[in-house]
Formats: C-alpha cells, sequence, structure tokens
C-alpha cells in the first residue's frame, strides 16, 4: 500500500518507525480519516446522503424528493394500481374478451359488456331491445318478398296495402282479361286521384301498327292496352316496376305488357313519374271503361 494512501492521501505508519511512534502515527491516521468524512454525520430518519460539490467527499443530507407518481389508481376500464412497491394495473377491457370476433360494447354511462362473435356472414345491426344495443342477424334476403296478391275479379279496381321499406315494388299481372272490347288497364298509388300523374305509352298491335299517347297531368298512370274478351284463349299480362317508392317527391315507373285476343297482338312500353309528396303505402290497378279478371301479384326488391 502506498504510503500516503494513494485515493485519500493518508499518513500510515512506517514499517521503520519505532514501536514509540506508533501511537503519534495512528492519531495522524485516524484524524485525517475523521476529517475527511466528516460529511457522513447527521442526518435523520428518512434523508438520504447527496454530492453537495463536485469535490470528494463533499456531502450532504437531504429529504427526498416525492416523484411526479406517488400512486396508481385504477379508472374506468382499468383494474388494479397501488402506492407502494410493484404495481399491476389490468386492461378490464380485454379480460373481458372470450373468444375470437368478440366485441366490447358500450351498455350505458362508463360501463361496458361483451358481444360473443356471431354465426357466420351475420352483420352487426342496432337493437335497442338488446343489452347492449346490438345485435348480429342474417342479412335481409336481397330478393323479392311477395307483400300482396289482388284478385282482379268483376271490378273496375283492385287495391293493396303495401309496406314503403323497398326500394323497388314490382307488379306482376297474370292472366288478365278484360270484358270485351278494347279496354286499357291502368294504376294508381295511395288511391290518389288527383292530376299527380304524367306518362308516355306506346302501342304496338301485330307488330306493324305503332300509336303513341302522351299526358302530362292525369289522374291515373296508363299502363296499356289490350282487346280481350272473358271467353277462349285472350288474355293479357304486364310487369310494372315502380321506383324508389319511399321518396317523398317523385316516383318513376316504367311497365311493359302484352295482350293476345286470339287475332290480334298488343305490345305496350310505359314510362312516367307520380309527383306528390308520400311515400307509396298501396297500389290500386284500374280497368278503363270495363271490368277484368286475372290475379297481380306485388313484390317488395331491395
Amino acid at each position: 500500500m502506498a504510503n500516503p494512501t494513494t485515493n485519500f492521501g493518508w499518513q500510515m505508519p512506517e514499517p521503520t518507525d519505532l514501536v514509540t511512534d506508533l501511537p503519534a502515527d495512528f492519531e495522524v491516521f485516524g484524524q485525517a480519516v475523521d476529517t475527511d468524512f466528516i460529511d457522513l454525520l447527521g442526518g435523520t430518519t428518512g434523508q438520504i446522503l447527496s454530492k453537495t460539490s463536485g469535490t470528494d467527499l463533499d456531502f450532504t443530507w437531504v429529504s427526498p424528493t416525492a416523484g411526479d407518481i406517488t400512486g396508481v389508481t385504477a379508472g374506468i376500464g382499468i383494474s388494479g394500481g397501488g402506492t407502494s412497491g410493484t404495481v399491476t394495473v389490468t386492461n378490464s377491457m380485454a379480460t373481458a374478451i372470450d373468444s375470437k370476433g368478440d366485441l366490447i360494447v358500450g351498455t350505458g354511462a362508463d360501463a361496458f359488456s361483451n358481444l360473443a362473435v356471431g354465426a357466420n356472414t351475420y352483420l352487426l345491426t342496432a337493437d335497442s331491445a338488446e343489452a347492449t344495443g346490438l345485435k348480429w342477424a342474417a342479412p335481409a334476403s336481397s330478393g323479392a318478398t311477395l307483400l300482396a296478391t289482388l284478385s282482379l275479379s268483376g271490378s273496375s279496381t283492385a287495391s293493396g296495402t303495401i309496406s314503403s321499406a323497398f326500394r323497388q315494388y314490382q307488379i306482376y299481372i297474370k292472366n288478365g282479361k278484360f270484358a270485351g272490347g278494347i279496354n286499357s288497364y291502368q294504376l294508381r298509388l295511395n288511391g290518389d286521384t288527383a292530376s299527380n300523374y304524367s306518362w308516355q305509352t306506346f302501342l304496338s298491335k301485330n307488330a306493324n301498327e305503332l300509336n303513341g299517347s302522351y299526358s302530362s297531368s292525369s289522374t291515373v298512370f296508363n299502363i296499356g292496352q289490350c282487346e280481350t274478351t272473358l271467353g277462349g284463349a285472350s288474355m293479357f299480362g304486364a310487369l310494372i316496376f315502380i321506383n324508389r317508392p319511399s321518396d317523398t317527391d317523385r316516383v318513376f315507373i316504367n311497365s311493359q305488357s302484352i295482350g293476345f285476343d286470339g287475332g290480334n297482338t298488343f305490345q305496350n312500353l310505359s314510362s312516367g313519374v307520380y309527383d306528390n309528396s308520400a311515400a307509396i303505402t298501396s297500389v290500386t290497378l284500374v280497368a278503363s271503361g270495363s271490368t277484368f279478371q286475372g290475379d297481380a301479384y306485388i313484390y317488395g326488391v331491395n
């Protein structure tokens, strides 16, 4: 060991010192140690030793400064927490998930629940009757839904009440017949007999006679005409399209029909608009100037 010591320069007794010199030598050594470590004296419970400056052995006792975080309190969606030691927090929303595809859904103010995954191809649908306000449901069919069947029997009109929840109505008239003569078949919506219909119809008879008719303000929409009788093989059929029936300004209508009376063939193409402010909730078929028979089917299409 170097003498004096390498780090602190304390004077140690020399090997050649006389025995009578040792007390004095140890006094010098001990006083040097005592002087250098004077800053270690004092302090109170809970204090920590802190460097006062860059000088060797320059310390002071200080109270510890509290950090920014003195405790962890679990909030909404979190559990656990604490104020000392190792603190663990858990995401309660994550632990609410039970299996693949589950959803966490709000059930009220600061509340949530697990909504289990639905069946394959099902769609997430709002439903206020459910605890979560949502449910998995089979997708609505995109095909045609039969809304009403009308019997065209011994009357000049036939009406059906329908839902306005579809993007289009399709009306199919099958095996239609008139009492006799050339007659027109027509359409009214919502029972409206005011002049809210505009239409144009083209009539082809036997593929060589082309006639047309037009109205910009009518009380009925014209589908077409045919010369048929209640007997024999004569009949007519029609397909009518009512587009966007839930619109509350204008609803567009298209139709095509064909009739046979044994000697003549009538083909009709019609298009027009119903101009009113109400969604369509009922359909009336009209035989102009006669009575008819047959069947009509009203479909809703999405």
